[in-house]
């Protein structure tokens, strides 16, 4: 399997304007840029394959993942509440509300319960080893819920991502240890059989952006990982 781990296009929040900071805010027009380039990158030939994808419920992930959806032939999109960022303590959008944002959204699975992030908020906030625990989660449920030989897309956080990567990774890193998260972009993990049906766990891209330089300079990087994984499977 692979796991690409993504964070959404640029938000409001997202901006230096602290005058325009929403609660759940949507993205800029830059931010609408970003995932449209990012879902052309998903969709051209030799560009970056994805079987599945799964966003956070809150709306500048789930418009993000509207982008992609739509230029991957209307994908579903699987909504994970577990994705949420880090210290978000409102209300997140409902199945319709979603539907509104992004018509391929699938009718949520579960609510918020106790034990995923409904009553972690605040310990998340002061405790980073609270939301990496979460971030197990995730990963355990995006491994058990499709086939081990499928590219799956999650559209994040900045902040609960870098989580998502060090669960990825199966790694507990120090609270001042950050993985840089730039807007829309891309972190690959890969797990594969090694030796003596050992697991093999690599990092194959980290915040990669390359499709907001343009489509063909992606599809060139894109080759040259999948060359590279080639000839290390070898």
């Amino acid at each position: 399997m692979t796991i690409l781990i993504v964070r959404h296009g640029e938000s409001v929040n997202n901006q230096p304007d602290e005058s325009l900071y929403a609660l759940d805010p949507g993205l800029t027009a830059r931010g609408f840029a970003q995932a449209r380039l990012l879902g052309e990158r998903c969709a051209i030939a030799n560009g970056m394959r994805i079987d599945a994808l799964v966003a956070s419920p809150l709306l500048r992930a789930l418009r993000t993942a509207h982008e992609i959806s739509i230029r991957k032939d209307n994908m579903p999109v699987r909504v994970l509440h577990q994705l949420v960022e880090i210290g978000t303590d409102y209300t997140v959008l409902t199945h319709a509300g979603a539907m509104e944002v992004c018509p391929t959204a699938r009718p949520y699975e579960a609510i918020p319960t106790a034990g995923d992030y409904g009553d972690g908020w605040s310990l998340e906030v002061r405790d980073p080893y609270y939301s990496l625990a979460r971030a197990y989660r995730v990963i355990s449920i995006v491994r058990q819920s499709f086939p081990e030989d499928a590219t799956v897309l999650l559209v994040g956080h900045g902040a609960f991502n870098q989580r998502l990567i060090a669960a990825a990774l199966r790694c507990s890193f120090p609270p001042d240890f950050i993985f840089s998260q730039e807007n829309t972009g891309v972190s690959a993990v890969n797990y594969r059989a090694g030796d003596n049906e050992r697991e093999v766990t690599r990092l194959v891209m980290m915040n990669d952006t390359s499709h907001l330089f343009g489509t063909q300079y992606a599809s060139n990087i894109a080759q040259a990982v999948a060359a590279n994984n080639a000839a290390r499977a070898k």
